[in-house]
């Protein structure tokens, strides 16, 4: 099997719309395309950049919110016992955690459960929930699940317990009779914002919380707890759980963003020292040290140790809980790398006219196998599910494309080509879970691969890159990374604006890494023709992976780069980088 070529796609837009959004937005023409390429309108480019929560919907537009909110300030006035059911993942974990620290704030007696990956798995479960039940809550909340978990909350209910779901995964055909259902997906729902993950979803919970409490006389409007402490724990998991940066997601991201710069949590203090984050943190310090460390904790060990670390109190437990969690993330690091290996090799044995991958392997450690999934289906650009099978059953879990579903493709083989063959299974368009025999993956691997073949043409199997302006070597400075930085954070629907720099020369490449596995390329860049000589021309230094070089080129050669540019900051000096994306020969790619 072949890695996917891509098209280059460059982006236009209007000069007088360019101009206009520059006026309004006060920002510069390549600003100004960038946040046209994003598809936001130009009476709302000052929102974008800088969003206010003040601005948030009335939280009485989420179906149940109200009634949801009166329950719990109930349960906090008769000082009942409430427990929190959360999720294992980052998400979980931080709606967890932001709910808990707020009610514990406010005078609640609450606890959380937090389920276990390898015993429990995920989702709410009827023997916890009632082991729960009989210790004595009498409120449970879940969070980040439940929408589908119609038994275990049924049993729960038909014992006179109350039942509060927080949740943003998509509806069953049936609602659980739960006391209240807040899900922005509901039909009946009226909120604007239908994209929330579980931790937004729980801060518009505690949007509610709060006022019922000022109605309530409990607090008074200048004492009452407010949400900007909590902020950085909703920032985190928006950012972290890969919803669409819009709307209220952005105003959540931007705002824990700026929180989590200058918090004073003892748990995101140890959190960004153990991943050596200084000053000012952005979208990709989320994404890639303080989300996978809190990830880390549920997928090889006990969530739990996450949860505390982001809830306590006092700093010295903090320093512990996260040198902890940094264990467990380099035990993750270890586990997906060979497990990514074991995967591409199984990969490439495959025909490469495969519209889908299925790799199934007794010794892929359950928690890694989404990350290994999705690597894989970057790779491919195809579909793809990595499970683990243990005493006969696989688990996994399964990435996509643009233009496949995967929930539609997985209800279509479990209920029209392969009736039942699915044991369990449940997710969104771009990812999802399954649960089925073993002795099932070579059929579950053919439907998948028949389904793809039929819903996918030729052109959506090739990636493209969309590229937002092209630039020069010596168009680039310090000046240009801040102007970009004004658009984070970036993500899913505020992509990190990618360039393409034309005829470049490098000028020098070095090849390093570990170990003496050199597998990362190292190279100044400069503009090609110039009357200057090349030592004394502007230049920048790129990086990627040696891959991208191919076997064609090399020092002295001239090229069309993409990249996407950022700052380096080490030992204090700030510095111009760019990060390498495809490399090909002066205009031998074609830009559409």
């Amino acid at each position: 099997m072949s890695e996917a070529r891509s098209r280059w796609v460059l982006q236009r837009q209007p000069q007088d719309k360019i101009a206009q959004m520059a006026e309004v937005a006060a920002v510069s023409p390549l600003i100004a395309t960038i946040l046209l390429n994003r598809s936001v309108a130009i009476e709302d480019a000052v929102s974008f950049l800088r969003p206010q929560l003040r601005d948030m919907p009335d939280p009485w537009l989420m179906a149940d919110l109200k009634s949801a909110s009166e329950r719990i300030v109930q349960a906090i006035e008769e000082r009942q016992r409430v427990c929190i059911y959360g999720d294992y993942d980052v998400d979980g974990v931080t709606s967890s955690a932001l709910l808990y620290d707020y009610l514990r704030r406010v005078g609640a007696n609450v606890e959380v459960f937090l389920p276990d990956r390898f015993t429990d798995g995920y989702g709410l479960h009827a023997d916890r929930l009632l082991e729960l039940a009989d210790q004595g809550v009498q409120l449970f909340i879940s969070v980040d699940c439940g929408t589908k978990a119609l038994e275990p909350i049924r049993g729960v209910v038909s014992q006179g317990i109350d039942f509060i779901v927080v949740d943003h995964h998509l509806l069953g055909d049936e609602l659980p009779v739960a006391t209240a259902l807040i899900n922005p997906h509901r039909p009946d729902c009226q909120y604007p914002e239908s994209d929330l993950c579980a931790a937004g979803v729980a801060t518009v919970l505690v949007q509610g919380i709060r006022r019922i409490l000022v109605q309530r006389e409990l607090f008074t409007r200048t004492n009452v707890p407010g949400l900007q402490d909590l902020i950085e724990l909703t920032g985190l998991g928006t950012i972290a759980d890969m919803v669409p940066l819009h709307g209220l997601n952005r105003t959540f991201a931007w705002h824990g963003l700026h929180q989590l710069s200058i918090s004073t949590r003892p748990g995101v203090l140890a959190l960004a020292n153990q991943a050596r984050l200084q000053g000012k943190l952005h979208s990709d310090h989320v994404g890639f040290a303080l989300g996978p460390r809190i990830n880390a904790a549920g997928r090889v060990s006990d969530a739990r140790t996450a949860f505390e670390l982001l809830t306590t109190t006092h700093q010295q437990d903090a320093e512990q809980l996260a040198e902890r969690v940094d264990l467990e993330n380099n035990k993750r690091r270890n586990l997906q790398r060979q497990a990514e290996q074991q995967a591409i090799t199984a990969s490439e044995q495959t025909a490469g006219t495969e519209h889908a991958v299925v790799v199934a392997n007794e010794q892929w450690h359950s928690g890694v196998v989404g990350i290994v999934a999705s690597r894989l289906k970057d790779r491919y650009y195809v579909p793809t599910f990595v499970l683990n099978i243990q005493d006969g059953i696989a688990r996994g879990s399964g990435r996509s494309i643009p233009g496949y579903d995967l929930v539609e493709g997985l209800n279509h083989i479990q209920q029209v080509s392969h009736p039942g063959i699915l044991t369990r299974f449940g997710g969104h368009y771009f990812a999802a879970g399954v649960t089925l025999s073993a002795a099932d993956v070579p059929r579950f691997r053919q439907a998948l691969i028949e389904h793809v073949s039929q819903t996918l043409n030729d052109s959506d199997r090739v990636p493209q890159h969309l590229i937002d302006a092209t630039l020069k070597v010596s168009d680039l400075s310090l000046d240009l990374i801040d102007q970009i930085q004004t658009l984070e954070p970036f993500g899913k629907g505020n992509r990190k604006p990618l360039f393409l720099l034309r005829d470049v020369e490098m000028a020098s490449i070095k090849f390093v890494g570990k170990d003496n596995n050199k597998v990362w390329m190292q190279a100044d860049l400069v503009d090609a023709h110039s009357d200057r000589p090349i030592w004394s021309r502007p230049r920048v230094r790129a990086f990627g992976h040696r891959d991208l070089l191919g076997q064609n080129l090399g020092k002295g050669d001239v090229v069309d780069i993409l990249c996407r540019l950022e700052a380096n900051v080490f030992r204090g000096r700030r510095s111009l980088q760019a990060s390498l994306v495809e490399i090909a020969a002066q205009g031998s790619h074609l830009i559409e």
